[in-house]
């Protein structure tokens, strides 16, 4: 309100902190790890938890890894310390949190709407858009990922449920898949039944595997780490205008630098590590590493992958966590 900058200099530092404030907050700390990771986790731990080498329990291990323990701590540094003012969003920390309120109230989140093929329509998105020649490049990495997740989740169930009649008659997967719904008010609110239902299918079971992993994992890397820009490139990705117009905020520089460079980009699990005994066996760990070498040569090969760092948030497929684990 104060600022010096006018004109387009302060549209332009306000536009782009205004859209980090969206993808941060709305999208990372709200969608991301308050309404999915964290039940997706604890339904998952609890459900297999006298059956830690189940099919089902061995496939999630990867993309619940950690989600409750980064969540709490996040939103204890963020909110209690408030911490959010100087990484998340230009707004007070009261401000932020009737956003989430609002947003949970007027735009409740469904699951079915992050799967990428209704995530476009939903948009009204031309077909120029879409694809590898398309001019939405964020939706064609994603697809494209989600389409990998897709083909492992099947060869996975392929290899551990032959008939879909096996994967129904499994009362594990039957008893985790009900507490899903009754503890993730996102999938609960789909009301398309031939994309996922209360009562378990084989194609069912897939929309909701191949959306969580994309978003937990693939998706989560881009807006959950955005704000790393600001640690990079600060005068390009403000966070805030500072009130004199010159330069960036000390103190939300200094803090973002420090909480990136010493317990966000930390070692944790990747998508393309070798993955432990624990995970996969003999049968199933093929499909797995087939996902791997597919991964990896997008990243070698496409340029909407191997660009990662040079235009916007794209995240290096080197990079990518399993899932909502930091």
């Amino acid at each position: 309100q104060n600022n010096r900058l006018i004109g387009w200099r302060f549209a332009e530092k306000a536009i782009i902190a205004s859209i980090l404030s969206l993808t941060n907050l709305v999208i990372h700390v709200k969608d991301l790890h308050l309404e999915l990771a964290a039940a997706f986790q604890a339904v998952t731990i609890d459900s297999f938890a006298h059956e830690v080498d189940h099919p089902v329990s061995r496939l999630l291990q990867p993309f619940v890894h950690r989600a409750i323990q980064a969540t709490n701590d996040n939103f204890k540094l963020l909110f209690e310390y408030k911490a959010s003012e100087y990484s998340l969003a230009p707004l007070t920390n009261a401000e932020q949190l009737r956003l989430i309120g609002d947003f949970i109230a007027d735009d409740p989140l469904k699951l079915s709407d992050l799967d990428m093929d209704m995530f476009a329509a939903n948009r009204n998105m031309p077909p120029e858009a879409l694809g590898k020649d398309g001019f939405w490049r964020w939706h064609y990495r994603a697809s494209t990922v989600q389409n990998l997740y897709e083909s492992m989740i099947r060869c996975f169930l392929d290899k551990n449920f032959p008939t879909e009649q096996d994967l129904i008659n499994d009362a594990a997967v039957r008893s985790w898949w009900e507490s899903l719904f009754n503890h993730m008010p996102a999938l609960d609110r789909v009301t398309d039944d031939s994309w996922a239902s209360r009562e378990l299918s084989r194609a069912g079971l897939v929309n909701v595997l191949k959306t969580l992993c994309t978003w937990l994992s693939w998706i989560h890397e881009d807006v959950g780490h955005s704000a790393a820009s600001l640690v990079y490139n600060p005068v390009y990705a403000p966070m805030g205008v500072p009130v004199d117009g010159r330069g960036i905020p000390f103190l939300m520089y200094s803090f973002n630098a420090v909480a990136y460079r010493g317990f966000v980009f930390l070692n944790r699990a990747k998508l393309l590590d070798a993955a432990p005994a624990y995970w996969f066996d003999g049968a199933d760990r093929t499909c797995f590493e087939s996902f791997q070498i597919a991964l990896g040569e997008l990243g070698n090969t496409d340029p909407a992958f191997s660009e990662c760092g040079e235009n916007g948030f794209y995240s290096c497929v080197e990079n990518v966590e399993t899932g909502v684990s930091s």
